[in-house]
């Protein structure tokens, strides 16, 4: 569970397999999943692996494939999940058994589905993706890549549309991403669940040095909307933050940076690339604010949580705190404009700063209202009305 939908999805199967048979189908690749293999039990009753080889991003296989999945009707990145191997595990599964209910996680994943009749469906929706594939399209000044993603949106938009109205119900998680469902494809089976965080693994540390005049994102780096916000950070937020406050320091922790983001680090002294790490906490409880400079995305920003849980101050753009319950100035800090964002972050860091009222906020709002165990009840819930 290394990445935002990853660990959502997570934390509700353990919450839900509590009281529920569940199984769960899912692409394993042996070399990186083995190690993780022996916890699955916390997740399901019943699980069925299916070999899976990915193919590493930004190797000549990548680009060959990515150039002939140009010509299907599809989007790139379904492409890239499907796998008949899984869809004919699920048909399998659902040919020999009997079940109640049926749940396919991210749209990315609905090809599996499409042969899947005579049950309730639902699809869990992290994002809205072709909301993702629309802001990409605005922040991109290559020719080529604006082109690349208007493709994408387009198809996205199709897909997506067509998929959300098959299933039964739709689960998405905000009342901003069912107000866009609702809008570009007239739909009226979406319900919403609230974003969760593990308050008894995500807290404060006490008596942990705090760096002085430092910063920390926390995001899988090969998700392009992570990269962007980084890659945006660096060049227009940075500079100005560093014409008052000149030891300033960041630290960005994920996995799978590009090459292009590699080079941009390097040659920023200030700059900490970790890559993947096991355990995010003590990156956070040292820094001394917590950044989401998103520009890029849709769905909600689980990092947030976890950085409140922790008891730390967040400096976000609208779109990084989308769909959130926050309120800016109270429990968060939200500004979109990048020198705007980057006087915030000196007035956070300089003496005399209101920090320790924004983190109280913050650590109260998280641990009263969003556990994982309130988000799973809301997701069982909906199972139950569609059954």
């Amino acid at each position: 569970m290394d990445s935002g939908g990853k660990i959502r999805t997570g934390k509700i199967l353990e919450q839900l397999s509590k009281h529920h048979d569940i199984t769960l189908i899912s692409n394993i690749e042996p070399s990186k999943d083995d190690p993780y293999l022996a916890q699955i039990d916390k997740l399901c009753s019943k699980f069925v692996p299916v070999q899976w080889k990915e193919i590493r991003k930004f190797t000549p296989l990548f680009f060959l494939r990515l150039f002939f999945q140009m010509f299907s009707i599809y989007p790139v990145s379904v492409l890239n999940d499907y796998s008949k191997r899984l869809q004919a595990a699920v048909e399998e599964e659902l040919t020999k058994n009997s079940y109640d209910i049926t749940i396919c996680d991210f749209v990315q994943s609905a090809l599996m589905f499409r042969n899947v009749k005579k049950i309730p469906t639902i699809l869990f929706q992290h994002n809205v993706e072709s909301m993702i594939a629309k802001r990409h399209i605005r922040q991109n000044n290559n020719i080529l890549a604006k082109l690349f993603w208007w493709l994408q949106w387009k198809k996205m938009l199709w897909f997506e549309k067509k998929v959300c109205n098959r299933f039964d119900t739709v689960i998405a998680v905000s009342e901003a991403d069912r107000n866009i469902f609702n809008k570009l494809y007239k739909t009226d089976n979406i319900k919403i669940i609230p974003t969760g965080v593990d308050v008894d693994y995500y807290k404060p540390i006490p008596n942990y040095k705090v760096k002085e005049n430092s910063l920390v994102f926390c995001g899988s780096m090969d998700w392009l909307p992570n990269e962007d916000a980084m890659i945006f950070f660096i060049q227009d937020i940075l500079p100005v933050i560093k014409k008052k406050i000149s030891d300033v320091s960041l630290t960005v922790v994920g996995r799978n940076p590009s090459p292009h983001l590699i080079k941009i680090i390097r040659e920023n002294p200030e700059i900490e690339l970790t890559g993947w790490v096991e355990d995010t906490r003590p990156y956070i409880a040292q820094c001394a604010l917590f950044i989401v400079p998103i520009r890029i995305g849709g769905g909600t920003r689980m990092k947030i949580f976890e950085a409140m849980a922790m008891g730390k101050v967040v400096v976000s753009t609208s779109i990084g705190a989308e769909g959130l319950p926050i309120d800016n100035g109270k429990n968060i800090v939200i500004e979109d404009s990048p020198i705007v964002f980057a006087q915030k972050i000196n007035e956070l860091l300089l003496p005399g700063n209101d920090r320790i009222s924004v983190e109280s906020n913050a650590l109260e709002l998280v641990q009263k209202n969003f556990t994982w165990s309130v988000v799973a009840k809301r997701f069982l819930d909906i199972c139950d009305s569609l059954i």
